[in-house]
């Protein structure tokens, strides 16, 4: 049986090739398979937002440092999800303190 070549790396809209993203981000999969969600894009006025809801509550929301690529920014998504499952502590980059506006899902 001959050896299948495998298929180059398609480009996907937000920038990561297909074979980036699989296996890479297993704690946004899991946690969409379970019926939570993730956004990307703007909160305002926040730009570079990225929240992840396990459909009962945010578990993580991060804002987009400069220069980050789209890929950084959901791998720290995905290692922030699983922070939140393992330990409990959410990570919010977004909501600050002294605000009087708290932006959550």
């Amino acid at each position: 049986m001959a050896r299948r070549r495998k298929a180059p790396a398609t480009a996907t809209p937000g920038g990561m090739s297909a074979t980036t993203a699989a296996g890479r981000l297993t704690h946004i999969a899991m946690l969409i398979e379970a019926g939570g969600q993730i956004m990307l894009g703007t909160l305002k006025p926040i730009t570079g937002a990225a929240i992840a809801h396990d459909g009962h509550k945010t578990v993580a929301m991060l804002r987009r440092q400069p220069g980050e690529t789209v890929d950084a920014l959901l791998l720290r998504l995905d290692r922030a999800i699983a922070t939140a499952q393992s330990t409990g502590v959410r990570i919010d980059e977004i909501n600050k303190a002294s605000a009087d506006v708290r932006y959550e899902l």
